[in-house]
């Protein structure tokens, strides 16, 4: 008996089942990214209000950090005499540690706040800090490690956190100056369009 290979109409059905299916399965897919980016975003939102909330309760000033390399976000308490970096303080620190051994660099007065966040958590895979706005950067930061402040007076630092998915569907986390409310936005939100209003 000899052996014999897949006939053309053999391959056709074969390529036909496996098209059919790609069809039906792309939108699964696609909606799967956007239910881990709309749930991204609603426990950026919740972990925000508690931030808010502790700021108010312990009367510690408190911050969100946004891992923006690792995608992971948590939350620091500090002192409550904290106040907000700017470009130039920043600089100045810089300069100031670059002539320090290390062991006389002085360590970071906040440290995370386990009654909000017990460690870092990781945004879903597939979900990524596309870049953050804070009213103390006139640009989109895309790297490093970032920061919205909570005073205990209720003020907040106004910050644009912008979220996006391997489906590029975008969303952006409006954080408010009082209350600590988060507004949010399915679309890319741009630094005029909340600064400038």
């Amino acid at each position: 008996m000899r052996n014999r290979g897949f006939s053309l109409i053999e391959t056709l059905v074969v390529m036909a089942i496996i098209g059919m299916m790609t069809v039906v399965a792309l939108p699964t897919l696609t909606s799967y990214f956007q239910l881990s980016l709309n749930s991204a975003a609603r426990e950026i939102a919740t972990t925000i209000k508690e931030a808010y909330n502790s700021t108010v309760i312990t009367g510690k000033v408190h911050r969100m950090a946004y891992d923006l390399k690792k995608n992971t976000y948590w939350v620091e308490s500090g002192p409550t005499t904290a106040l907000l970096d700017t470009k130039e303080t920043l600089e100045r620190d810089q300069r100031r540690k670059r002539f320090m051994r290390e062991e006389e660099k002085p360590a970071s007065p906040f440290s995370i706040e386990k009654s909000v966040t017990r460690k870092k958590l990781s945004l879903p895979r597939g979900v990524v800090f596309e870049d953050l706005v804070t009213q103390e950067s006139p640009e989109p930061i895309t790297e490093g490690i970032v920061y919205s402040h909570f005073f205990p007076h209720g003020l907040t630092e106004r910050t644009i956190i912008h979220l996006k998915d391997e489906s590029k569907h975008r969303i952006s986390l409006v954080i408010s100056p009082l209350v600590g409310q988060t507004d949010l936005y399915e679309r890319y939100m741009t630094r005029a369009e909340i600064f400038e209003r």
